[in-house]
């Protein structure tokens, strides 16, 4: 008979009791050294993935949150975290001017294969990556749109507050120690190069003088209207919104008029386009710029400084007239950012590639070319004028991109979705043409611009 004293000295069960009391905390800890490899391996992942969409973000010229959190999607699964999109609850992107750098934060859980049978749900996710606004050198040239319309519906207040906004946003950048210049440009059908340069050699200009002589000429004294009627106002290309009364009108009898007449010639530093093909180029100042005399245009151009004074005080004073010859302001903003004359403040292009800088033309208009590349006046008689300065603002913009310049561009305000086309064909790329349909977007346009134009490196 098997005796109880028998069955308490019978181990040959125990191994078997020991070994599933032992299961669970053997799995457990093989299940928190899987886990805990698949999460290191998910935050090296997700580190070099976020590194990638910190650089990306960083560039691109977005400036809200959601705006980065799509740039930051796309580069985590193109660098393969896709996984993480369902992972992460929080993409915190940071700008500090003061310290010149761009900041990415991002972290979530992940949740746990085996450890949740121990209670521990998931694991802590995260990285951080930060790049510093490096390269030190920067030269723009705002080319900035001052033509009649842009006296319409607040858009040269607006204008003003922006660009203001974007010298300020420059020289923070040349506060930290690195060489920023910026110049403008203001442009309608022509470009103001300044009085002061009437001496230059690349310049030919009319002398200015006064002369009295005795005319007849031909009076209409008896003139009456007819068949008036209410037409639109309409300035530069752009219908105001108001109407002025026009008419036809009888003139009557010519009676003759003598007396003394004085003829004025006054050089205000307008400047036209020399003839094709030296209208799609600089250099070659043998061949001068003509000055026009009797014409006049808008603010005078001010060279690359970093005067930030003297920028504004420009930009403060930009006054609207005439029509829209957009050539006339791309090639005074490339003739800015060479190093030769006309205007020879910029550095030299090899410069400023050794200091990791960039030169920018940053365009900015209302509207399309009401004018033509007549030589040396822009005409705009006939509906075949602005076709004419669109092909030449396109070769421009192809010549200024090809001598190594990044252009940016921003159509304000603009309804004609064919001057739009144009504008975005102009800019170095999609991403550097902007579409500002108000104020507010004008701005936020100027400050992409701006937090994209300085070159950048991974610091962290």
């Amino acid at each position: 008979m098997f005796s109880l004293k028998a069955f308490r000295r019978d181990c040959s069960g125990n191994v078997a009791i020991m070994f599933g009391l032992a299961l669970v905390p053997i799995t457990l800890a093989a299940g928190v050294g899987i886990d805990m490899v698949q999460t290191n391996r998910s935050l090296t992942i997700l580190q070099a993935a976020t590194d990638a969409a910190t650089i990306a973000a960083a560039t691109s010229g977005k400036t809200t949150v959601a705006e980065i959190r799509v740039v930051v999607e796309d580069y985590l699964k193109a660098n393969g975290a896709e996984w993480a999109l369902s992972e992460l609850t929080d993409i915190d992107p940071q700008i500090n001017p003061a310290t010149r750098t761009f900041s990415l934060r991002v972290s979530g859980k992940r949740n746990t294969s085996i450890m949740h049978l121990a209670g521990v749900d998931s694991t802590d996710l995260g990285a951080f990556a930060e790049v510093k606004m490096g390269g030190d050198g920067l030269e723009v040239a705002l080319v900035l749109d001052n033509t009649g319309s842009m006296a319409e519906a607040g858009r040269m207040p607006a204008l003003k507050t922006a660009a203001n906004d974007f010298v300020d946003s420059m020289m923070d950048i040349e506060a930290t120690g690195a060489y920023v210049r910026v110049g403008v440009v203001p442009f309608s059908q022509y470009v103001n190069v300044g009085v002061s340069r009437r001496s230059e050699n690349w310049l030919n200009v009319d002398p200015d003088s006064s002369t009295t002589e005795n005319k007849c000429w031909d009076t209409y004294p008896n003139a009456t209207p007819y068949n008036c009627r209410q037409v639109p106002v309409i300035n530069d290309g752009i219908d105001t919104g108001n109407t002025q009364q026009q008419c036809d009108w009888n003139y009557g009898a010519p009676v003759q008029q003598c007396g003394n007449v004085t003829n004025t010639v006054t050089w205000s530093g307008c400047v036209g386009s020399r003839a094709e093909p030296l209208d799609e180029s600089i250099g070659t100042i043998s061949d001068r710029y003509r000055g026009l005399s009797n014409v006049w245009c808008v603010s005078e151009l001010v060279e690359l400084t970093d005067d930030r004074t003297k920028l504004k005080a420009t930009i403060n004073g930009m006054v609207t007239t005439g029509e829209t010859y957009i050539p006339a302001g791309l090639l005074w903003g490339w003739n800015m950012l060479d190093s030769n004359k006309p205007l020879n403040i910029a550095k030299p292009k090899a410069d400023i590639l050794a200091m990791g800088g960039t030169k920018a033309l940053v365009l900015m208009s209302d509207g399309a070319n009401t004018l033509a590349s007549y030589s040396p006046y822009h005409w705009g008689d006939n509906p075949a004028d602005g076709p004419r300065g669109d092909t030449k603002m396109s070769a421009l913009c192809e010549n200024i991109k090809q001598d190594g310049i990044t252009i940016y561009t921003v159509s304000f305000m603009v309804t004609d979705n064919a001057a739009k086309d144009r504008m975005k064909s102009c800019a170095s790329d999609a991403s550097k043409a902007f579409d500002a349909d108000s104020a507010a977007a004008l701005a936020s346009s100027f400050s992409a611009i701006g937090e994209s134009l300085a070159a950048l490196r991974l610091s962290k």
